[in-house]
């Protein structure tokens, strides 16, 4: 019997090697705004809704096929769609949960298949954007937007593998059965897993959530 239930992937820079709201920024000319806003969180100076609704307004009024076709040329992790098929098959429970963009983890349940995903919204009327966005996963809160999902699995943290490279895993992290950390971003990410794992390949992960079921 499985002894854990759900692995959680972060998407952004684990599942996909390049940043949802960055791709879009570089790909529509707002990355220099953009960046602006960035800053201004990481200074403490705005939210990371305040932050989420400038970047969303910046492209108020684009085509949703555009934003689209932009989403689809971002690059998967190397492995990542085998990792997901893997576990998927051993039995797992596949979350997406992601500060970055449903386009992307629609994208990736659309190509692969996941089980659940919870990430932000851009809000869309008539095939373009409105400037608005829906946040259902801030910089901080991984852990307590987790807990909707967990209900529909009957599972509770303990029963979770998270997996994912940055800051907004760590209040994941302190709370679920294994934390791994793939390619950290930083000391304090690392910190705080239980297994690191350092890789161009996704495929790396797998010994240890395996290892942990003692599945062949």
């Amino acid at each position: 019997m499985n002894r854990f239930k759900l692995v959680v992937f972060d998407v952004d820079g684990t599942l996909m090697k390049s940043f949802s709201w960055q791709c879009l920024h570089e790909a529509l000319g707002t990355w220099n705004r953009g960046r602006k806003y960035f800053e201004q969180f990481f200074h403490g100076e705005i939210t990371y809704e305040e932050w989420a609704c400038l970047d969303a307004a910046l492209w108020k009024g684009r085509p949703l096929e555009k934003i689209e076709q932009i989403v689809d040329t971002m690059s998967y992790t190397d492995g990542a769609r085998e990792v997901l098929t893997t576990l998927r098959r051993k039995g797992f429970k596949v979350v997406l949960l992601s500060a970055g963009l449903s386009l992307v983890t629609e994208r990736i349940r659309k190509e692969i298949g996941v089980d659940a995903a919870l990430t932000n919204e851009l809000i869309v009327k008539n095939g373009f954007l409105t400037g608005g966005v829906k946040v259902n996963v801030s910089f901080n809160n991984k852990d307590e937007a987790l807990h909707s999902i967990l209900k529909k699995f009957n599972a509770e943290m303990n029963d979770c593998i998270a997996v994912g490279d940055d800051e907004t895993l760590i209040s994941l992290f302190e709370k679920v059965g294994l934390a791994i950390a793939f390619n950290p971003r930083s000391e304090n990410v690392e910190k705080h897993a239980d297994v690191v794992v350092k890789s161009n390949d996704l495929h790396d992960i797998l010994p240890h959530i395996i290892s942990k079921q003692h599945l062949s």
